[in-house]
């Protein structure tokens, strides 16, 4: 007898309801078998929503028929069970095997006439021809709806949901969670808060309710960058962006747009500054930057007038609930050591090109672990593309219900978007990656003459981007640098200015 596998696919769980189902397929398969004279050696399935080649028993039935030569024929219930693509198509005419479409009574295989395998290479074209016009559809029905005012798709943002209005999707303001939204953006907009100080409140005043967040939505608990996008989202005065476009949104806002930029101004620094320095809290350079060496309590700033009328800041430790010994210090005395320890950064030109070398190292192993991890987020991308389209054609066959693609369609949606915010991070990342590692260098050459010649606002946001830990007793500063200047001056403190070399050579982190 001839020996045969059978493959059977469903895309959805309503094409089980509608007389799609596995089991009707093997049944019309297994009947053309005992009639016809084959033996059946193995079934391969597919119960998923899927258009890619990767299809895991697709793949599977793959792999049998290269390992099984005497294997040469597949029954399968029609063309559109079979292939979803094009690469489909290839990968069985690739093995030489014969393709009988039962319900179309037509058998594909070497034997075939040049002409049966050009219909047949046409019905493949046209079907994957099919799904790519699906798909450029659902992106202009997408573009339609967002150039007429509406909120597109996707997931709506926390204090807003969807409601079928007139037969259509519209996004309306859900009140359950339209005070906690109201109260992050004036609490935020006076300058007092940093997000996950807001973030604190808004959970100690009980306006985040775990219960109250809508299932469609990917936030289930309040976090800084949640609370950064809620905060940066122009859907809550109105507008939304869609494709790199302000679209005008016919939604009710939940703020005012005043109040908005005013949260925009604050996240941007503008108003942080205006408010430390409405307090004078700006002018202390070293504000935050140690700790007691002895008890290790904080070391705060105080600003004070001599008799003679001279304004002076110094430091001194809190000794809160300590019998710390430590006395106060002027801030000028501070000034003069950092600058004296900032020379330590100072690179000789062969330990420049000594650094660049290790950061050339770190580039090619970034380019073998991250880079990879971008590639991998963009076959998502296309994956998920790909599975929307599919849906879409399922819907139009009427393969599916409209509930479900709804439902579908709105989680593709919504993965897509974070797999596109990702890539995004990414690409930002990239560039970062490739200025830190130029920042690094001038700064470390840079960073004494740099701070000698700044403001007092500018030493400490210089301060802030390269000290980390530092503790000060006896009036002496122990700075601890960031990474990676901490490695910097390692090597300056190892390099031997007489052979050109690390005097104490280590891979560079």
């Amino acid at each position: 007898m001839k020996q045969a596998v059978i493959y059977v696919r469903v895309s959805s769980k309503e094409q089980k309801e509608e007389g799609y189902s596995i089991p009707a397929q093997k049944k019309l398969l297994w009947d053309y078998a005992r009639v016809n004279g084959f033996k059946i050696v193995k079934e391969f399935e597919d119960d998923e929503t899927a258009k890619s080649s990767g299809r895991t028993g697709f793949g599977q039935m793959i792999e049998f028929l290269k390992e099984n030569k005497k294997v040469d024929n597949v029954l399968v219930e029609k063309t559109d069970r079979l292939y979803r693509n094009f690469k489909d198509y290839v990968f069985i005419d690739e093995l030489g095997i014969t393709v009988f479409l039962v319900k179309e009574n037509e058998k594909i295989g070497k034997d075939a006439s040049s002409h049966q395998k050009f219909i047949h290479g046409i019905k493949v074209l046209m079907a994957k021809n099919y799904v790519d016009n699906l798909s450029e559809e659902v992106k202009k029905g997408l573009k339609q709806k967002a150039e007429s005012g509406m909120f597109p798709c996707g997931t709506p943002p926390i204090g807003y949901k969807f409601e079928r209005v007139d037969g259509k999707s519209v996004l309306v303001v859900d009140e359950k969670n339209k005070e906690m939204v109201i109260k992050m953006f004036e609490w935020y907009a006076t300058g007092f808060y940093s997000i996950q100080n807001l973030i604190d409140k808004i959970k100690e005043e009980g306006l985040f309710i775990t219960a109250n967040i809508p299932k469609n939505c990917k936030m289930k608990t309040l976090t800084k960058s949640s609370g950064q996008r809620i905060l940066r989202n122009s859907a809550y005065y109105g507008d939304f962006f869609w494709k790199g476009k302000v679209m005008k949104g016919l939604h009710e806002p939940i703020v005012e747009k005043q109040l908005w930029d005013r949260v925009q101004q604050v996240l941007d620094g503008f108003q942080n500054k205006k408010m430390l320095s409405k307090y004078n809290t700006l002018d202390f350079i070293f504000k935050g930057l140690m700790t007691c060496g002895e008890c290790g309590r904080h070391i705060t700033a105080t600003r004070k007038i001599k008799p003679s009328g001279r304004e002076y800041v110094y430091y001194n430790c809190t000794k809160f609930g300590t019998n710390c010994s430590q006395k106060p210090i002027e801030e000028s005395n501070l000034d003069e050591q950092v600058k004296e320890r900032l020379n330590g950064l100072t690179m000789p030109e062969k330990a420049v090109a000594y650094v660049a070398d290790g950061l050339k190292e770190s580039l090619y192993l970034k380019r073998e672990t991250e880079d990879r991890t971008q590639e991998l987020l963009e076959d998502e991308k296309r994956r998920l593309e790909s599975s929307l389209s599919t849906i879409y054609e399922d819907r139009l066959d009427g393969t599916i219900s409209k509930e479900f693609y709804n439902k579908k369609s709105k989680e593709y949606e919504e993965e897509i978007r974070q797999v596109e915010q990702k890539l995004a991070r990414y690409t930002e990342a990239n560039i970062n990656y490739y200025r830190t590692g130029i920042n690094i260098l001038e700064l470390s050459k840079m960073a004494s003459l740099l701070y000698e010649n700044a403001k007092p606002d500018e030493k400490q946001e210089l301060l802030n981007f390269l000290l980390s830990n530092s503790t000060l007793k006896d009036k002496n500063l122990d700075i601890i640098y960031k990474k990676p200047f901490d490695k910097v001056y390692q090597r300056v403190s190892c390099f031997d200015m007489r052979t050109g070399r690390d005097s104490n050579p280590r891979p560079l982190p």
